[in-house]
């Protein structure tokens, strides 16, 4: 016997045609726009000339397979809220921070990090203050694929700017959202910035769940690990730039 669809739940969740002509669309005239653009570079740098650019033509089936291909993969990622190396995982709760004065520095945020603080943040020359900052919304993201810190958050946005927290952000999210750190001795990583450097603050919970945050150059470039889930927090409309 045939189970019979419920029209009114298809309705609710099943993508119209409407909806695909639409991204179908929006895929073209990108397309067009940016073929044209890499067809006339390679073009001008003679990787195509009249001769050879009919055999690419001919050979146009290959294209489409692997445009078809490249699209394919790109609207599941950003389907799934995966940008570059990590997946979204806060989406479905709002995690608002409230105004700072740019006062406070991890170095001396000693209630908010019991455990331990790293001298780094001291050494680094990040004991400063911060500009103030206004209401602002974060989100939670985990890696899925092994990354540096610059393969980390360069996946998500070239403007490591917008991806950025002041360090009062960071221990008002450490208190208000502590429920979103990693407790299981992996880290929480957040961006921020002293001058025209970058740096990493790196929060985890000891064995006794005190918490102990670490800096680091943004430069680092060991590997992490998914395979660990580490976490990182960033504005929320950082990835709309």
């Amino acid at each position: 016997m045939t189970t019979m669809k419920n029209p009114s739940i298809a309705s609710d969740t099943e993508v119209t045609d409407g909806q695909i002509e639409t991204c179908v669309t929006l895929v073209t005239d990108a397309t067009r726009k940016g073929t044209g653009t890499a067809l006339r570079e390679l073009a001008r740098n003679g990787v195509l000339n009249k001769q050879n650019i009919e055999r690419v033509r001919a050979r146009g089936n290959e294209i489409v397979a692997a445009i078809s291909a490249l699209v394919k993969e790109k609207f599941a990622e950003i389907a799934d809220n995966i940008a570059g190396i990590v997946k979204l995982i806060s989406g479905a709760e709002t995690l608002e921070l409230d105004e700072t004065d740019g006062k406070e520095t991890i170095a001396k945020a000693k209630d908010t990090f019991p455990g331990w603080i790293d001298g780094d943040f001291k050494e680094y020359g990040c004991d400063v203050k911060s500009e103030p900052t206004k209401k602002t919304q974060v989100t939670v993201h985990e890696m899925i694929k092994d990354g540096t810190f610059a393969q980390i958050f360069g996946g998500m946005s070239d403007d490591l700017d917008s991806l950025c927290l002041t360090q009062p952000q960071i221990t008002q999210f450490v208190q208000k959202h502590r429920k979103w750190l990693r407790t299981d001795g992996y880290g929480t990583f957040f961006l921020f910035k002293v001058g025209e450097e970058f740096f990493v603050a790196y929060v985890i919970f000891d064995d006794d769940g005190q918490l102990w945050v670490f800096a680091s150059r943004f430069s680092y470039d060991d590997v992490w690990s998914a395979e660990s889930g580490h976490r990182l927090v960033v504005p929320q409309l950082a990835l709309a730039h």
